[in-house]
């Protein structure tokens, strides 16, 4: 079982032990340093997430969501997106940043937190920096 924690995001196999495997803790813990990382820029509180068709996409959102709503911050969620459809709607919606559910060539066990700044990239290697420091202060 894998966990990967890096400047692009997080992605891992689903279930396991926290910590060693992507699981629903570990999800709580990324989005919310990502959310604590979009208020301290000053962005606006408002994310895009979309996701592809693996199993563990529906639950992995919601927590997404959850998490995001639960620290005052709006949720725009297409639901079945391609990773083109966030990286756009994320300026024609005016939000501050954007979560795009997938792992892309990896198998189905697999899924990840891939996350995007307010003008619908894939964030920069120092905010990548700084959201992994938040996530070890817990």
């Amino acid at each position: 079982m894998t966990f990967i924690k890096s400047i692009s995001g997080f992605r891992g196999t689903i279930g396991g032990k926290a910590g060693d495997n992507l699981t629903p803790q570990d999800v709580v813990s990324c989005t919310a340093a990502y959310g604590q990382w979009l208020l301290g820029k000053g962005l606006a509180p408002r994310v895009v997430i979309g996701r592809d068709a693996r199993r563990s996409g529906e639950l992995i959102s919601q927590l997404v969501s959850s998490t995001l709503r639960a620290m005052g911050i709006d949720v725009i969620d297409l639901g079945l997106s391609t990773t083109p459809t966030v990286e756009v709607a994320v300026p024609l919606e005016r939000a501050g940043g954007g979560i795009i559910l997938t792992a892309s060539h990896n198998p189905e066990q697999w899924n990840a937190l891939k996350l995007l700044n307010d003008k619908g990239e894939f964030i920069s290697a120092e905010d990548g920096r700084t959201i992994l420091q938040l996530l070890a202060d817990g």
